[in-house]
């Protein structure tokens, strides 16, 4: 379309622009001299003569005087006789109704809500029916200012009222409209109170002339919208009124018209009065409307009449009214109109046929009462619609499935079973397996959760389809099956489907129905935990025993099956334990099979350590449920333990970290619910063995000194020995830390004595624990021995007492719990701790440096918080100070987290810094932009980067001068290129290119150009603007930011690829077994070679692109070339065909390479000697082989030429 405009727009001519003088063309023609477009300005708007333009905007700037005199004079002067002696008259200004401020002078004088919003919207929007609208709100106005009343909603319509009333002359009809517009505007607010008494003036008023107005659509609009406010106001006995009815009726008979604005208007108004009348909506509403049975005789005759005419149209019309009013009639109404709706389901149109269908199913969606809509109505209803299904279409079958669903679902609300239901499950599964339809599940579904018990007889069907081959819904069948597992319950799905699995490798096969048991694990739910008791643990103990055997037997594969089998029936017990319903009665029956399964260890441990959990946690309110779980603590708590604090015992697996973890994990749960005396025994027992292992420890760590003093060699049993020992000592330090939270402070005093041992401890590992332990410990007792926190070993160099970086995370962690409940200043105490904390932020642990952070901006806090009586701004600065030491310390690593630390407060104290201390900080990120130490400047960067995000607009104005001279004496500017150019990005964002450019030194021009090159690429492409700055709202984001030290780089997807390696499996031609015991062996990180194991029989060479080389006979034993020189050829040759790909476009990214015999040969070009030579060789034989392709139908005349040439020569060589 471009191309096109451009191409018409250089021979279109602009209309009256140009000299009067003319010439002549070449043909003789003559031809005025006009001035033509220039090119590529076909499509601009500015022509030079806007005579039309002028036209047009004055007429939609101002109002014509369409009104004349019948508002101004005469119809104004009947006004004046109906309320007074008051005479009102229209001025100029109104009559003209030109501009903005004739509203605003009509608006001065208007005091109505409704009318001063008429107003507003007229002067944004102008129309002819404005003109009108203006006119009469200024009368109505006038009249009432006039006579000193106020300008109230009821006093408006009693004026509109005597306007329409008038008879000596008439109003036009787009003065009817306005004055209806406004009388609907009006009426909502009036009160019902007056519309119950002045029905008869205002309808009699409304119902004038109405014959008329059928033919405009704005005042049937507004006319509908007035009775029915009206009508909806009256009480229930006002019905009786003669009146009223034929109102009723004419918005009937407008139900029905053919112009779409008025049939939906009135269908809506109908809808509104059936359903929103005033006597309606009450707590003591009747069970249907006095109108309804009206509406129903009115919709019955409609459909008889049109069906007899062979209306399609006007019964489509007549059924979307029903599809809103159906459900508000009366019994006998919705009986006689459902016949006639159902009677239009015998006909051939399809359309006809979903609207009755829809029909129907609203009517049971909307929720009729039941005293309209029976249950007896509804079943007979629902056995019509079976007998009209539509089984040749498979679109109006759905919505057929869809009434038949919301049918049984208002069935179910009435509280009454329909004796087809079963027909209607086994129709949905009949549909399931010749059309599996999305929507045909979501009904079955609908329906069977409704109705449980008829879905046992399908049960057996579901299970068919779901073994059948090639069935594509397989998950849809699961999801079924859940449903009914869900609603019928396990017992009853495994009577009606047994597994068909006895345990006994002869008898089992392949096990077909063991699809159900994930199916019964991810529905089983508030069922029976006596039922797995009763049918699983008995099929789970036969399959242990088969496997076991099967194992004796060297039969791994069916081995392996089986204990798959067994993993996947003891998976099903944390689903049992979902709110069971018989915990009190089933859970002795199951608790020592629990304990002996989790004393084995093995893979279904987890799943019941699971089971367990999931009891505790839902039953921690209920104190029956509570009470039998909490009687079986002291056998389970001690397994527990004895798990926790294992010594390297030979039975346990690879996996046992993550069994351990389980273990404390469940202990955990289970603390919460055991007596408190139980507790503290197993505390005791637990501190003791501690104890016991750190004096082994202590006494191994004597030895090893002696041994260094006498210089001996390590012996390997005593490594090994230390090893164990060491990680013993763990495994209880691990089940002291799940324990000690449930203990009271007063158990707690031996704790103390093993911390102040142990964090003095050179054993990182023995440290970091100690810190876990101490961190879960009650806050009461770490603030009265606070010394254990102030004393600790620390073996780093800095100048800076630091705790090893293993037990940094631990520690700082405690220190924040204690900073939190410290309530009196402690200014001295935040002061020790600020060195500290700032060294950390660096720290080769992200939780530490996370933990640092935290830490910084919790001090800040409470060091504002401790001084109520001063400002926010002051004590943030006093906080400042604190990290000022840290820049004069000559150590380029304490300076860099110094400049780190200051980034985090700034960051989070936004709204407390003042200027001043942004501009110190301001300055030393600058002086330390030209430091030589790499470090440094990377921190600096890091707080110039905050700077930016945090103030902005400070720092873009007062302190840009500092800014660009910090950046100015950068050194090495590609180290840091990715920080530099988000500061840049930031820059330009605020101050613009120009600025930027003009003050920053040429080696950052190259980098703002490729800044903006790449953001304008990035708005083609996404229309998103990247030099937005990004908005940092969580301390996520700074800690990402912190730890970006990158430089720039990326990793690309071969890099990433090296972290994350993938795996390939290789196959045969059969499918992987992963149940075989060599699965293992058919998987690989490394991809394996493609072997094309086809064998070439017909013997000829295949080239790279799939080409067949046939060659000839003579030439089969050629010459061998030597294969290192031909791949140095070959390399080159690509090399040489890369450097020449952008020299041409024409030349496309594949490139042919000759290769065979035949057309493809490769032609080169001989020398003159190599010619010679071969010449006295030839043969007369060799003169088969010459040939050449011409074309003989050149597509070009030009070409006719040389193809007659280049035959004549050929003929010519051939016959020499």
């Amino acid at each position: 379309m471009k191309n096109r405009g451009k191409r018409s727009g250089v021979r279109r001519k602009a209309i009256g622009v140009g000299d009067s003088s003319s010439s002549f063309n070449g043909k003789g023609m003559k031809k005025s001299k006009v001035q033509k477009w220039r090119k590529g300005d076909s499509c601009v708007s500015n022509p030079n003569i806007k005579t039309h333009r002028q036209t047009a905007r004055h007429h939609s700037r101002g109002f014509t005087n369409s009104l004349n005199s019948v508002l101004s004079q005469k119809l104004l002067a009947q006004h004046n006789a109906g309320f007074g002696d008051s005479s009102i008259e229209l001025d100029d200004d109104i009559q003209s109704c030109g501009s903005k401020s004739v509203v605003s002078s009509i608006a001065s004088n208007c005091t109505n809500a409704t009318f001063n919003k008429i107003l507003g919207r007229i002067v944004t929007s102008q129309s002819s029916l404005n003109t009108q609208i203006l006119a009469i709100v200024g009368a109505v106005t006038d009249t009432i200012h006039s006579s000193d009343g106020e300008q109230t909603d009821a006093a408006c319509c009693a004026t509109l009222l005597s306007l329409l009333k008038s008879t000596s002359e008439p109003l036009n009809s787009d003065q009817k409209t306005a004055a209806l517009h406004l009388m609907s505007l009006l009426l909502r607010r009036v009160p019902k109170s007056i519309l119950q008494v002045k029905s008869k003036e205002i309808l009699n008023a409304l119902n004038n002339n109405t014959a008329e107005e059928c033919e405009q659509q704005s005042l049937m609009k507004s006319l509908i919208g007035c009775w029915t406010l009206c009508l909806r106001a009256q009480t229930q006995s006002s019905w009786d009124s003669v009146l009223i009815r034929d109102t009723y009726a004419k918005i009937l008979a407008a139900a029905v018209c053919i112009k779409p604005k008025i049939r939906k208007a009135a269908q809506h108004a109908i809808g509104a009065i059936l359903r929103g009348s005033a006597f309606m909506v009450t707590d003591h509403a009747p069970p249907f409307h006095p109108a309804a049975n009206d509406t129903s005789a009115f919709c019955k005759n409609c459909l008889e009449s049109m069906k007899a005419a062979g209306n399609k149209k006007g019964i489509s019309h007549v059924l979307v009214l029903l599809q809103d009013v159906l459900s508000t009639f009366s019994t006998s109404g919705i009986k006689s109109t459902c016949d006639q709706v159902l009677s239009v389901l015998g006909s051939t149109d399809m359309v006809l046929k979903k609207g009755a269908f829809i029909t129907m199913e609203n009517l049971f969606s909307m929720s009729p009462k039941p005293e309209n809509l029976t249950a007896d109505l509804n079943c007979k209803i629902i056995n019509v619609l079976f007998t009209l299904e539509p089984a040749s279409d498979p679109d109006v079958l759905t919505y057929w499935l869809r009434a038949m669903e919301k049918a049984y679902c208002n069935l179910s609300r009435i509280h009454k079973k329909p004796a087809n239901v079963d027909a209607l499950m086994d129709k949905m599964v009949t549909l399931m397996e010749k059309n599996p339809d999305d929507k045909v599940f979501n009904s079955f579904m609908v329906v069977g959760s409704l109705y449980p018990s008829s879905l046992k007889k399908i049960l057996p069907r579901l299970d068919a389809l779901y073994l059948s081959k090639g069935y594509s819904k397989k998950g849809e069948i699961e999801k079924a099956m859940g449903m009914a597992v869900h609603k019928l319950g396990p017992r009853e799905v495994l009577n009606i489907l047994p597994l068909k699995i006895s345990g006994d490798s002869d008898l089992d096969g392949d096990f077909p129905r063991s699809w159900l048991i994930p199916v019964f694990r991810d529905h089983v739910q508030e069922t029976e935990l006596g039922f797995f008791v009763e049918y699983f643990l008995p099929l789970a103990n036969k399959i242990n025993e088969t496997c076991k055997s099967l194992a004796q037997k060297n039969s791994k594969s069916r081995s392996m099956a089986y204990s798959a089998l067994l993993q996947q029936i003891w998976a099903l017990l944390p689903s049992f334990c979902n709110r069971p319903t018989d915990l009190v009665t089933s859970f002795p029956s199951i608790a020592k099979i629990i304990g002996k399964t989790i004393e084995s260890k093995s893979d279904i441990a987890v799943e019941v350590l699971n089971a367990l959990r999931k009891l505790i946690v839902q039953n921690l309110e209920n104190e029956a449920e509570k009470s039998v779980l909490c009687r079986y603590a002291k056998n389970f708590i001690p397994i527990f333990c004895q798990i926790c604090s294992a010594k390297n015992e030979k039975n346990l697996k690879d996996g046992d970290d993550g069994f351990r973890l389980s273990v404390l994990e469940t202990l955990k749960f289970y603390l919460k619910i055991s007596p408190e005396q139980l507790i503290l025994t197993t505390f005791e027992k637990c501190l003791k063995k501690l104890n016991e292992e750190e004096e082994r420890l202590m006494r191994l760590e004597k030895e090893e000194e002696i041994r260094k003093q006498n210089s001996k060699p390590k012996e390997l049993e005593k490594i090994k020995e230390e090893k164990d020992c060491l990680e013993s000592w763990c495994c209880l330090m691990d089940l002291c830390i799940v324990i000690v939270p449930h203990v009271p402070v007063v158990g707690l005093e031996p704790v103390k004595e093993n911390l102040s041992r142990n964090l003095q401890s050179s054993n990182s590992s023995v440290q970091k624990k100690s810190y876990r332990l101490l961190e879960v410990c009650p806050g009461e007792f770490i603030i009265e021995h606070l010394a254990l926190l102030t004393t600790f070993r620390s073996d780093s160099s800095m100048p800076v007492k630091v705790a090893n970086p293993s037990s940094q995370a631990p520690r700082l962690r405690c220190l924040s719990n204690i900073i939190q409940m410290l309530d009196t200043p402690q200014v001295e105490f935040i002061g020790l701790l600020v060195p500290e904390v700032i060294l950390c932020t660096k720290s080769t642990s992200e939780k530490a440096r996370n933990a640092a952070f935290d830490l910084l901006v919790k001090m800040g806090q409470k060091y504002i918080s401790w001084a109520p009586n001063k400002a926010p701004q002051e004590m943030v600065q006093r906080y400042f100070e604190l990290f000022l030491t840290g820049l004069k310390v000559n150590d380029p690593h304490v300076v860099s987290c110094t400049v780190l630390a200051l980034a985090r407060v700034l960051f989070h104290f936004k709204g407390e810094t003042t200027d001043e201390v942004i501009g110190s900080v301001c300055d030393i990120a600058c002086l330390l932009l030209g430091h030589h130490s790499r470090e440094i400047v990377q921190s600096a960067l890091s707080l110039v980067h905050v700077l930016m995000s945090g103030y902005g607009d400070i720092m873009t104005g007062k302190y840009l001068p500092n800014l660009i001279s910090g950046l100015s004496l950068l050194k090495n500017v590609s180290s840091y290129r990715k920080k530099i150019k988000d500061i840049l990005r930031k820059l330009l964002k605020k101050c613009g290119f120009d600025i930027v450019s003009g003050m920053l030194p040429d080696v950052y021009v190259k980098v703002i150009r490729n800044i903006v090159k790449s953001e304008k690429k990035k708005k083609k492409t996404t229309g998103k603007d990247e030099t937005a700055p990004r908005k940092h709202t969580s301390d996520e984001s700074f800690l990402e930011e912190m730890d970006d030290d990158d430089d720039g780089e990326s990793y690309d997807e071969e890099t990433f690829s090296k972290f994350n390696p993938k795996v390939w499996i290789k196959e045969d031609d059969d499918v992987l077994d992963f149940m075989d015991a060599s699965a293992s062996q058919k998987i690989t990180t490394t991809k394996p070679k493609i072997r094309n194991n086809r064998e070439n029989k017909d013997g000829f060479k295949v080239a790279k692109d799939g080409r067949l080389i046939i060659g000839d006979e003579d030439d089969v034993d050629h010459k061998k070339v030597d294969s290192s020189k031909a791949s140095k050829k070959r390399k080159a040759d690509e090399v040489e065909e890369a450097m020449d790909v952008d020299d041409t476009d024409a030349k496309s990214t594949f490139s042919y390479q000759a290769g065979g015999r035949g057309i493809h040969r490769p032609i080169n070009k001989k020398s003159k000697a190599d010619e010679n030579k071969n010449k006295s060789k030839k043969t007369k034989e060799d003169g088969k082989y010459n040939y050449s392709y011409i074309k003989l139908n050149p597509s070009k005349k030009k070409n006719k030429h040389e193809t007659t040439k280049k035959l004549k020569h050929l003929f010519k060589k051939r016959t020499n």
